[in-house]
């Protein structure tokens, strides 16, 4: 288990492929604790009883939903900050047990594939394509500019991680 979450050793094209996939995977309880927190958040702003299901309830359910809908609607930034707002320190610690690990497992990735393509230049190309990653995201998510370039290179790169030939014949990591 350790030598997937090192940065040592150099990994195939399928290899890598398959790992970016287990990353989805990986994904899978940060998903449940969002959709966790979505719902507690949301059942906060509510007066009704979840485990009752009688026909009354459930149209109380909906009505109120309906209405929430609408609220969210006309004043997002509202509840957008009321729900970052109610963030609790155990919330935050969840959030970062689950995500630390899917980021440490994808930079190894992204580590081992350019170690068996550039192995005497692995660390500058390494943190070349980090940051042209981190920029390109701040580029797209706070200016809302260059998304269809910046993600047309992240792809190409990508790409060509997994289908280049490497120098190396026996793969160790």
């Amino acid at each position: 288990m350790k030598k997937f979450f090192t940065f040592s050793g150099t990994i195939s094209g399928k290899t890598f492929l398959l790992r970016t996939l287990f990353i989805i995977v990986m994904c899978i309880p940060l998903i449940i604790v969002s959709i966790a927190k979505w719902t507690t958040y949301f059942m906060s702003l509510s007066e009704f009883d979840i485990s009752d299901p009688s026909v009354e309830n459930q149209l109380e359910i909906q009505k109120f939903g309906d209405e929430l809908a609408l609220k969210i609607a006309e004043n997002p930034e509202f509840y957008l900050n009321d729900f970052m707002n109610s963030f609790s320190a155990v919330w935050i610690l969840v959030f970062i047990v689950c995500i630390v690990p899917i980021i440490w497992f994808g930079l190894a990735n992204y580590y081992k594939r350019i170690s068996a393509l550039f192995y005497e230049q692995r660390n500058n190309i390494f943190f070349a394509v980090v940051a042209f990653d981190v920029i390109s995201d701040i580029l797209i998510l706070k200016y809302d500019t260059g998304s269809f370039i910046l993600g047309t290179i992240s792809t190409l790169i990508f790409v060509y991680l997994i289908v280049s030939n490497s120098k190396i014949d026996t793969h160790e990591g």
